[in-house]
């Protein structure tokens, strides 16, 4: 059923999985405090280890 772009029912359907989780989510929080500067350190730290892995595994 996938086009030959890649794109099938399983690509569309994950798309609204997530984007009703990013929308619906938030709303069952409580109040939440901001996350403190070292935290704030690990997210670029994961993406960059990430973007490394995909660099170098893409060769």
């Amino acid at each position: 059923m996938a086009n030959k772009f890649g794109f099938g029912m399983g690509s569309v359907l994950a798309v609204v999985v997530v984007a009703l989780i990013l929308l619906f989510v938030p709303l069952m929080m409580g109040p939440v405090a901001p996350p403190s500067p070292p935290l704030l350190l690990v997210f670029p730290v994961v993406l960059l280890f990430v973007f490394l892995y995909l660099h170098f595994a893409s060769k």
